[in-house]
């Protein structure tokens, strides 16, 4: 007697990861699809009717969500650098956080109408903020196989000073990058490229100098761009460090308001220099934000416990915009594997982050 069909072994999960097309919007529309490559172009702009009326460039602009950030450390020591641009403001932002001193440095501003000259190609792009106290610059040179994160603050009443410069190697023999252009409704996408790197630099404060330059260092680069609904809601993790005989790791799992995902979506694996893509995920937080996150799919290929241990929180209620953030850091246990069942990871003490988000603009 033939077996029954639902007894049958599901084929394994399959995302293909293609190659880039030259720019995200052709002929007025998106081209959707996940790449194994950032597109040269992301032309955002060049879209037409991303609602259901023709709307001038400037309000295009004007609703395209644009941010670039950096996770990154040593396995001790977690570091979050981002520059974010909501239109109707902006955040700079960068912390630092030791885990086994626990200490944590902190520097966030929001600034009504903020640019920080995030365009529309990333190689050869640098973006930057800078007053009298602080700074923070991000350079990208991918041809010449370098992206670089600088960050400073004098002393002052907003806490104590540091300094820092750190280099990623964007390579194809350390580093694997994975982009998406996915579909939100209408002719309205997200744009985005991951991608997990080594990292080497140093970091300065309070008469302590400290070197990266052992394989532990590493970090996860997201330059993101998105026409997101007005309430624009996700859940996000991610993670890296060294696991089972010294293989570099990490990964990135978001669930958002993307449609179709089992087709399309950003959730990605790193081992080394390759990178698996990964199924549509859930996070459920059964005891609120400030307890285990659990991060499964329906594949069995994700089984992840994040615990938060420091607490990242942003709360903004303007006029026309809120923000209600989440976004602790800490570390990561259970495991994930590779679609073909070739790879599997202990996740068990990863440092990473995570977000639930909620943003009104």
């Amino acid at each position: 007697m033939a077996a029954d069909s639902r007894d049958e072994a599901r084929p394994p999960y399959s995302r293909e990861l293609t190659d880039p097309p030259p720019s995200v919007v052709r002929d007025g529309e998106f081209v959707y699809g996940c790449f194994n490559a950032p597109p040269p172009l992301v032309n955002m702009l060049d879209v037409r009717r991303p609602y259901h009326y023709p709307i001038p460039r400037w309000t295009k602009d004007s609703r395209c969500k644009e941010w670039v950030a950096f996770q990154f450390g040593d396995g001790r020591r977690f570091f979050l650098a981002a520059l974010y641009e909501a239109k109707s403001f902006g955040l700079i932002q960068f912390a630092s956080w030791d885990r086994e001193g626990g200490k944590t440095i902190e520097s966030r501003r929001v600034i009504p109408l903020g640019r920080f000259g995030l365009g529309p190609a990333l190689d050869g792009r640098r973006v930057s903020f800078r007053d009298r106290h602080s700074a923070l610059g991000m350079t990208f040179d991918l041809a010449g196989g370098a992206i670089t994160v600088e960050a400073s603050r004098a002393r002052s009443s907003r806490g104590p000073a540091y300094a820092g410069a750190f280099t990623f190697a964007y390579n194809a023999r350390q580093s694997a990058p994975s982009s998406v252009c996915l579909p939100l409704g209408l002719n309205r996408a997200m744009y985005s490229t991951k991608v997990l790197m080594p990292m080497r630099g140093w970091f300065e404060t309070g008469g302590e100098r400290v070197e990266f330059d052992s394989p532990e260092c590493m970090g996860v680069m997201d330059d993101h761009k998105g026409y997101y609904p007005y309430g624009m809601r996700y859940d996000w993790v991610t993670g890296f460090g060294l696991a089972g005989k010294g293989r570099r790791v990490g990964f990135n799992l978001t669930d958002n308001q993307v449609r179709d995902q089992e087709r399309y979506n950003e959730n990605v694996l790193w081992v080394n220099s390759r990178v698996y893509p990964l199924p549509p995920i859930k996070v459920t937080r059964p005891n609120g934000v400030d307890n285990p996150w659990h991060v499964q799919d329906t594949e069995g290929l994700v089984d992840l416990v994040f615990i938060p241990e420091r607490k990242n929180d942003l709360r903004i209620n303007l006029l026309v915009s809120s923000v209600d953030y989440h976004g602790p850091f800490g570390t990561f246990s259970g495991t994930l594997r590779s679609p073909d069942g070739s790879v599997k990871v202990d996740a068990e003490g990863l440092l990473g982050m995570g977000e639930q988000k909620y943003l009104r603009a």
